[in-house]
């Protein structure tokens, strides 16, 4: 579907002419859903364009709700960019589940009520409001713990008075929520060593905060890079991401006991992601890099003491 071709107008009419699956995916490397790809796209006009494909996905029966491999879903990504606002408020139109939570634990409520303190003011301001006041009328839960132990009402304990004032009213309308029905996908993985990967990451990646192995830190790095490129698009990428790039190329380069060949495909995937204007969307390299630090990993299963680095700071 060329839906990164654009204008909507084109998208629509292929859609209907062709009776495509608005509820497909539109690739088998990330497992985009359609709806997420129309927030993603970066070929589609901003603003009127976006949401009138948006709304006519959704009116098709398009669920919003729908995961991509990565473990978050279409909510996740409008809820945590200003500019999607108007988006955001159509996908809770459309049954949007404000309590299904990303693979961190972070629900849209979490993101809605986190992200105020930044919030423009004025009509924008507004905006984002409605938006709340909508996430909290479906029965928002602020008191569900991400895998850091935060909640959602954590937040609101440091959001300006005039969230508080809007949380405080539609709780005391005991607002009931009604999960969403859809059945999330179970993805197959194109890494050589998922199980080695999983061990990495539940036995030496921290909830919070750089790992205290090398093992654990260069797991972390890469799932913090894809999540940056895949969720955001880059949007929050800086100097701690660029640093986390090489010091998983160094890392492994230097350290890893590869050949030339294989250093050289290191270096040349690495560096990929030191582009903050220029997101690398697909999992292929992720992936590569990830089955790169499981043979780490099995060359050197003993922990290795990772040095925090003051200058990283995500």
């Amino acid at each position: 579907m060329g839906i990164a071709k654009g204008p909507a107008s084109a998208v629509m009419s292929m859609i209907t002419s062709e009776q495509l699956d608005v509820d497909a995916f539109m690739d088998d490397q990330s497992y985009t859903p359609v709806v997420m790809s129309i927030l993603t796209s970066y070929g589609l006009n901003e603003g009127e364009d976006r949401l009138l494909l948006l709304r006519f996905v959704l009116e098709k029966g398009a669920n919003p709700n729908t995961n991509c491999k990565s473990g978050y879903n279409s909510l996740h990504v409008a809820v945590q960019q200003e500019k999607l606002v108007r988006e955001m408020e159509l996908l809770m139109d459309f049954g949007g589940d404000p309590n299904l939570a990303d693979r961190n634990g972070g629900t849209v409520a979490y993101w809605a009520i986190q992200a105020f303190p930044w919030r423009t003011e004025g009509e924008e301001r507004q905006q984002h409001l409605r938006v709340l006041e909508k996430i909290m009328m479906a029965g928002a839960d602020l008191d569900r713990k991400n895998k850091f132990g935060v909640t959602p009402r954590a937040w609101l304990e440091r959001s300006p008075e005039d969230v508080k004032v809007l949380v405080a009213k539609c709780e005391a309308l005991e607002p009931v929520y009604t999960p969403s029905l859809v059945l999330q996908p179970v993805f197959p993985t194109r890494l050589t060593y998922p199980e080695v990967a999983k061990q990495i990451w539940q036995q030496m990646v921290p909830p919070m905060g750089q790992a205290d192995t090398v093992q654990g830190e260069l797991l972390r790095a890469l799932e913090k890079l894809r999540d940056e490129a895949q969720r955001n698009g880059n949007i929050n990428y800086f100097d701690s991401h660029l640093q986390l790039a090489k010091f998983v190329m160094d890392t492994l380069i230097n350290t890893g006991g590869f050949d030339k060949k294989t250093q050289t495909k290191i270096k040349s995937s690495a560096k990929q992601l030191m582009k903050a204007g220029s997101p690398y969307l697909e999992d292929d390299v992720y992936d590569y890099l990830v089955d790169k630090v499981c043979e780490f990993y099995l060359k050197h299963s003993t922990p290795i003491p990772h040095i925090h680095n003051p200058n990283i700071l995500c």
